[in-house]
């Protein structure tokens, strides 16, 4: 893992005192730091409990001395010393069936697919020897409701992969389980290696963000295939006249285009400026006019998601969203249009009907139906799986 750079360090507390989860001040930020080096066990909880891993601390230090690489490294040695990981953490996480983790939340939603469904998912995880063609990674979350992509014409020229255990690692490794994350990824790394393709299409920002940003900067490991987010694909296609909108958001008379604001994820700020002008330009395209939130940028606030990654309780999902829903609530807004899966799962169960997926509009507007759109998931998360495991992990979740 790259290390905090100690020798950088100044001590600011810059780090700690802009972060917009720790509720310190300057002073107090300084004072922490020093404590948590020194090993103050009190002092590292608070802070922890306090973090939500999305590394824009790293934006904050004036001097890059990398302080989320010391914050993982201590939420890692936080989880060593625990020995055993929450059923409720554990729950969350996809790919590790092998380790005796047989039951999660993705799979357990997959075991409602319809016949057609269970025999798209079937196709899906077969490697897919496309040397000429990009191939289109589909995501533990895009495997939810695989009907709709897999009828797509927008995206028919794609070839599409992903079977039910498939996962990048994300969920493992922002919380602070990095030998699980190393082996989801590694073996989703040998299932894509039986593939022949182009580039990867990224459905999935969290995936992104794993194969971008975490794998090199903290496992120490660069992913092996050039990547391009769904995003910046259809952005790229719609450049070059191979796809066209055919109706725009006003048509449907439900939400006004202009009643709306932008719900950045954690890593949209990361992937960089041409990443979130793609993001713009598909909005407008689809008829949206967007109001940014008060936190944007390296300043971003999280949707609440990243709670989830602290102990597997819901009760942190509460304590960090409530950060975004004041920027929501201050924007003055009736809906918000989220770009990435867990922002907009998130808003739709504390927001239901006022929460838009990005990558739905677009696909809509650009000529394909949405049979089963994603605000559909709680109607498929009650299934007999879900409740019998989420009813077992209960008192781990909401303790």
């Amino acid at each position: 893992m790259t290390p905090y750079d100690f020798d950088r360090r100044i001590e600011c507390g810059r780090c700690l005192s802009e972060c917009n989860y720790s509720g310190l001040s300057s002073g107090q930020a300084i004072d922490a730091i020093r404590k948590m080096r020194s090993g103050d066990a009190g002092v590292i909880e608070y802070v922890l409990d306090h973090c939500v891993f999305c590394t824009n601390c790293n934006y904050f230090c004036p001097v890059d001395a990398r302080p989320a690489a010391f914050m993982i490294a201590l939420h890692r040695e936080q989880q060593r010393r625990r020995k055993t990981v929450p059923a409720s953490l554990r729950y969350m996480i996809n790919g590790m069936e092998d380790q005796g983790w047989h039951h999660n939340f993705f799979t357990d939603l997959y075991t409602d697919h319809t016949k057609e469904e269970k025999a798209v998912m079937a196709q899906w995880r077969e490697p897919k020897n496309c040397p000429d063609s990009d191939l289109l990674w589909c995501s533990c979350a895009t495997r939810i409701f695989p009907g709709d992509i897999e009828r797509s014409r927008v995206l028919s020229g794609l070839p599409k992969f992903g079977g039910p255990s498939d996962c990048c690692g994300l969920p493992a490794m922002r919380s602070g389980l990095f030998e699980a994350a190393r082996r989801v990824a590694d073996n989703l790394v040998d299932r894509l290696h039986q593939s022949r393709f182009k580039r990867l299409v990224v459905m999935c920002g969290s995936c992104q963000d794993m194969f971008s940003n975490l794998m090199p900067e903290y496992l120490d490991q660069n992913f092996p295939f050039e990547i391009i987010s769904i995003y910046e694909y259809l952005d790229e296609q719609m450049q070059a006249g191979n796809l066209k909108i055919v109706r725009r958001v006003e048509d449907q008379k439900k939400t006004k285009p202009d009643d709306i604001c932008m719900f950045h994820s954690c890593y949209g700020h990361s992937f960089g400026r041409a990443y979130l002008d793609a993001i713009d330009r598909l909005a407008r395209a689809v008829g949206y006019e967007c109001t940014e939130l008060a936190h944007t940028g390296e300043k971003n606030i999280c949707c609440g998601m990243g709670g989830i990654y602290q102990k597997g309780s819901l009760r942190d999902i509460l304590k960090i969203r409530k950060f975004k829903k004041t920027d929501y609530r201050d924007a003055g807004k009736k809906n918000l249009l989220a770009y990435c899966y867990g922002c907009f799962f998130i808003s739709h169960l504390f927001q239901r009907g006022t929460a838009h997926f990005l990558l739905e509009k677009v696909l809509w507007a650009l000529g394909d139906d949405i049979d089963t759109p994603l605000n559909s998931i709680l109607g498929r998360a009650m299934n007999v799986s879900t409740i019998k495991h989420m009813t077992g992990i209960a008192p781990s979740a909401l303790r």
